[in-house]
């Protein structure tokens, strides 16, 4: 496992090397294949903020704790981070989940709904809509489920993936009511 420290507009010091680093290390109890680990501290007025990033095995996770002390933004984020695990854990070792691509009809009703719906909007305003930020996102193969599994670990309410059964696009995403939804697109 690789650990690594950032400091965004200020240094990190020994003391948090020291205190951080035999605690990362006991992540690999929860999950032994990880990778990469990046501590970011960030200090802005009295308030500092440390994020972590785990990545494991095509998982990525992360936790974001701020405080008025740097160790104490650490054990948070940390604390976070060993819940998300335990979660993904516990969630891979769950086999009896309904599969996401088993959608009943009532449910492609609604999606097409709400499609129709954002449809009109979009008619209505197009000059309205306003893109404030743009992100990138590397794609990974994966199944839906592992998808989905790695949204909930973001907590996100999407996630955009590339499908290895047959590399194609997907996004799953949380519907209203706690169920998973599929979003194949296709080119007309």
């Amino acid at each position: 496992m690789r650990i690594e420290f950032q400091g965004r507009s200020c240094e990190i010091t020994d003391k948090l090397r020291a205190h951080a680093e035999p605690r990362i290390e006991t992540l690999e109890t929860f999950f032994d294949r990880i990778a990469d680990v990046r501590v970011t501290l960030s200090v802005q007025r009295a308030w500092k903020t440390v994020e972590i990033t785990l990545e494991a095995d095509g998982l990525l996770l992360r936790a974001e704790e701020r405080t008025n002390d740097e160790l104490a933004s650490f054990d948070k984020a940390l604390d976070r981070l060993e819940r998300q695990l335990r979660r993904y854990r516990e969630r891979a070792k769950d086999h009896t989940r309904r599969s996401i691509r088993t959608v009943s009809e009532s449910e492609e009703g609604d999606t097409e709904d709400e499609t129709k719906h954002v449809e009109e909007i979009l008619v209505e305003t197009p000059d309205d809509i306003e893109i404030v930020r743009t992100k990138s996102h590397a794609l990974k193969p994966m199944t839906p489920q592992e998808a989905a599994l790695q949204m909930e670990m973001l907590g996100h309410d999407f996630f955009v993936f590339l499908d290895g059964q047959n590399d194609q696009v997907g996004v799953v995403y949380k519907r209203r009511d706690g169920g998973y939804g599929l979003i194949e697109p296709t080119v007309e």
